[in-house]
């Protein structure tokens, strides 16, 4: 449906090299320059230049990215309109512990109707919003910090975020002082996670880093955290729900920490992701 040099123009977008862009497309690198030149001589507008050796996206070359995502979500939601018959097949991917902890009961309700297909990708933020952006999938449920001006996006819910440890832990049930804090061995999620942004961003704006902490651990899996916390003299910080799966973990309070973290449906294009959330959650998301 859509012109080749589009593609010439979403693969270059990605890979920010022309000579990869010609390799993957089977092209020579003046015919992807040609491409490019065609859709700026089009828009009337620069999309790609180089700073120094260095190729950059411009501001424009955002908007039209913009744009073709959500036409491309649209192509997509047709198609699967001209092939009803084989039910609901949605593509929609949640960061880990929305997918792991909040959002199962859903899925088993979507299931339970024989005609629905569901691909559900569990992942850290930027990887989903990676996925969104090569219209991978139809929505995605993130919990923390969002770039609101580059996606769509509709509030799901807020929660709490707070400390969290075993319940034998010297601060079970206490608010405590930041530098207190600090002493203790950190469990937090892998770089890029929602729930790692939403502390560092705090921790930054009292005037502190996660360095400051006596020891800092990197764990990609929520389930082995919460494991290692029960067993452990250490603490992490996560939504208040994840305490409350197990009966040996509890929450503490940090002195002037008030976390309070969105989770957001997001999308690329408004009306195919409502329609998809409306389809998941069988009921319409309000205006």
């Amino acid at each position: 449906m859509f012109d080749v040099r589009i593609y010439t123009f979403l693969t270059l977008y990605k890979q920010m090299n022309y000579r990869k862009t010609a390799e993957l497309l089977r092209m020579t690198q003046p015919g992807v320059t040609q491409h490019i030149h065609h859709l700026e001589k089009l828009y009337g507008v620069k999309l790609f230049r180089y700073e120094g050796r260095t190729l950059s996206r411009t501001p424009e070359a955002e908007i039209l990215k913009r744009h073709l995502d959500s036409m491309m979500a649209e192509e997509r939601a047709m198609r699967s309109e001209f092939d009803k018959d084989s039910g609901i097949l949605l593509n929609i991917g949640a960061t880990k512990t929305i997918g792991e902890f909040l959002l199962v009961p859903d899925v088993k309700r979507f299931l339970s109707v024989s005609s629905h297909s569901l691909n559900f990708v569990i992942d850290n933020t930027n990887a989903l919003l990676q996925k969104l952006e090569n219209n991978e999938l139809d929505f995605a449920v993130i919990e923390g910090i969002i770039d609101k001006s580059r996606y769509g996006y509709h509030l799901y819910k807020k929660e709490r975020f707070v400390g969290i440890c075993s319940c034998m832990h010297r601060f079970a049930g206490k608010t405590v002082p930041l530098e207190e804090v600090f002493r203790e061995t950190l469990l937090v999620r892998e770089k890029g996670s929602g729930t790692r942004n939403l502390l560092e961003q705090a921790i930054n704006d009292h005037g502190y880093s996660l360095g400051c902490f006596a020891r800092t651990v990197s764990l990609n899996n929520f389930s082995v955290i919460m494991d290692l916390l029960a067993n452990d003299d250490a603490i992490t910080f996560a939504y208040q729900p994840i305490a409350q799966q197990r009966r040996d973990l509890t929450t503490f309070d940090v002195q002037g920490l008030h976390i309070e973290g969105e989770f957001n449906f997001v999308y690329c294009n408004e009306t195919i992701g409502r329609e998809k959330i409306t389809q998941f959650f069988g009921q319409p998301l309000p205006k």
